[in-house]
Parts: C-alpha cells; sequence; structure tokens
C-alpha cells in the first residue's frame, strides 16, 4: 500500500476517532467496557449487549484501526526512498499515536469515565483533545507533502501558525471542558445555564464554560484575519476557511442556545477539525510559495 494511500486513510479515520471519542463523552458511554483495556469488558470481541458498550467498543474499534495505519505508514516510511522531512512528521505522528493510546488507556484503567468528577478527570479530557488535534495535524502535514509531492517546508512554523497553533490548543481544551461539563452538570435551559456560568456557588467546571466561546471568538477574528493575508499575500484561495468559520460560530452559537443537542455537538467539533486540516494545508502552501521564490530570487 503506497504511502499516500496510507496518510488519506489515517487522515479520515483520525476524525472519525475524534468524532467517535466525543460521542462517548456526550453520552457518558465511557465506562461501557468497564475497567479493562485493550479488551472490552474482558473479551477481545465484547457481546455488545448494551448501548454504552457498542459506543465504547465502537470508538475502540476506529482507534484500533487507526493506530495499524499509522504503524504500517511507519513502517513503510522506513525506506530509503522516503524524504527525511516526511519520516520526521510520520515519526512524531507515530509518537502522538502512541501516546494517544497510552492516555486513553489510563483513562479507562483508573475509571475516570462516565460521571466522574475527579480533578484528574479534568486534567485528562482536554490532555487527550489536544493529543488528537497534534496527531491529526502531522497528518495532515503528512498528507500534503504526499499529495503536493514536496519534500520540504522551510517557511511553515512562522509566528503567525505559532499563534494560531496556540489559539487552536486552547480552543480544544477548552471545549472538551465545556463538553464535559454538560455532561457532568447539565442545565434544565439555556438561561438556566448561563446563570449557573456566572454564579460562584456553580462547580468550577461550570463556570469554566464561559471561557471556550471567548477562545473561540478570539481564534475566529484571528484566522479571518489570517485568511485575508492569506490571500492577499500569496494569491491563496481562503473561501474555504471563512465558511468553516461562518458555519462553526453558527452552529456553536445554535448548540449552546438549544442548551446542548448531540448531533449539534458532532457537527460543530467536525467543523472544528475540518478548519484545523483546512488552516495548515493552506499554510504549507503558502510555505512552498515562499520556497519557490526565494529560488527563483536566487537564480536570477
Amino acid at each position: 500500500m503506497k504511502l499516500h494511500t496510507l496518510a488519506t486513510a489515517g487522515l479520515v479515520t483520525s476524525i472519525l476517532s475524534i468524532l467517535a471519542g466525543a460521542i462517548v463523552r456526550a453520552t457518558g458511554s465511557g465506562d461501557g467496557c468497564g475497567a479493562s483495556w485493550p479488551t472490552c469488558n474482558g473479551r477481545l470481541v465484547p457481546s455488545l449487549d448494551t448501548t454504552s458498550e457498542i459506543i465504547e467498543f465502537s470508538h475502540r474499534s476506529i482507534s484500533g484501526v487507526l493506530l495499524i495505519i499509522t504503524i504500517m505508514l511507519f513502517l513503510k516510511s522506513r525506506d530509503s526512498d522516503t524524504p527525511l522531512l516526511q519520516k520526521k512528521f510520520i515519526n512524531y505522528l507515530t509518537f502522538f499515536i502512541l501516546l494517544e493510546a497510552l492516555i486513553g488507556a489510563v483513562i479507562v484503567i483508573y475509571e475516570w469515565v462516565g460521571l466522574n468528577s475527579s480533578l484528574p478527570r479534568i486534567i485528562a479530557v482536554p490532555l487527550h483533545l489536544v493529543n488528537t488535534f497534534a496527531l491529526l495535524g502531522f497528518y495532515t502535514l503528512i498528507y500534503f507533502l504526499l499529495n503536493e509531492s514536496k519534500s520540504s517546508l522551510n517557511y511553515f512554523f512562522d509566528q503567525r501558525l505559532k499563534i494560531a497553533f496556540i489559539l487552536f490548543f486552547l480552543t480544544g481544551a477548552t471545549g472538551s471542558i465545556t463538553a464535559l461539563a454538560d455532561v457532568l452538570f447539565p442545565s434544565a435551559s439555556f438561561i438556566e445555564g448561563l446563570a449557573d456560568d456566572f454564579d460562584s456557588t456553580s462547580e468550577l467546571l461550570t463556570r469554566l464554560r464561559i471561557v471556550h466561546p471567548i477562545v473561540s471568538m478570539i481564534l475566529s477574528i484571528f484566522l479571518f484575519s489570517e485568511s485575508n493575508r492569506l490571500s492577499k499575500e500569496f494569491g491563496i484561495k481562503t473561501q474555504s476557511i471563512k465558511l468553516l468559520i461562518y458555519t462553526g460560530v453558527t452552529l456553536g452559537t445554535l448548540n449552546v442556545v438549544s442548551n446542548i443537542i448531540l448531533p449539534l455537538s458532532i457537527l460543530h467539533l467536525l467543523l472544528a477539525d475540518l478548519l484545523w486540516i483546512t488552516y495548515i494545508y493552506k499554510s504549507a502552501k503558502k510555505s512552498v510559495l515562499l520556497e519557490n521564490t526565494e529560488n527563483i530570487g536566487e537564480f536570477n
């Protein structure tokens, strides 16, 4: 199987794994397979008698497929013909995939699932999601290099990209905390939930929910500015970034006002993943254009 095929399959499977994990958390199905890992309730193929077991086992199965694809990609990249940068990114990707499996195993074994509201779980949940963003980012970069037949990205990690990464990670981390708070301490209505956010007697997780929309708005404004810059300075088409921003903000607002609806939450997360992928891909294109410009300058 070719590297490009594996990278494409891994990118798609990464998204599915993230969405499946969100469904597990939102439905409180994290204890569906009990405290056993990697088996489900002590069995490789469980009986699937309960909904929570089906949901959790489905998530583990998708994550298992992702692990296999990544290992295949890693082994395939050991070929001497694979460019150095591709090997480097695949090495990073493999690290984050293995870390993802480790975090998932610890969460399950220590039972930081279901309605558990302990401090370790509050720390583990955003860490888990930020790690998935990292592996999704590296899958995107690997896909770009293979899809565009490139072997270098010398101007990729500039100052603006670093700011975007920080804002994306903060948005993802605060979003996971907000989602956890909605599961553990649900509100009867939007108005009641809003009041709880500013009530000093509310649970800490509930009061932290307000941070996510603030960080998300800062990220949206920054990415809108970035899309204009990429379009004006490099001629890169960035309508997709703006569309994802508009749609994501709209869905996020609708989800909060409607007092959290699972399909809207999953769609909102999907759009966030697509925005992350799209921004990285467009930034990689910018890097190639800058490199080409430098090469032309040196030639002249």
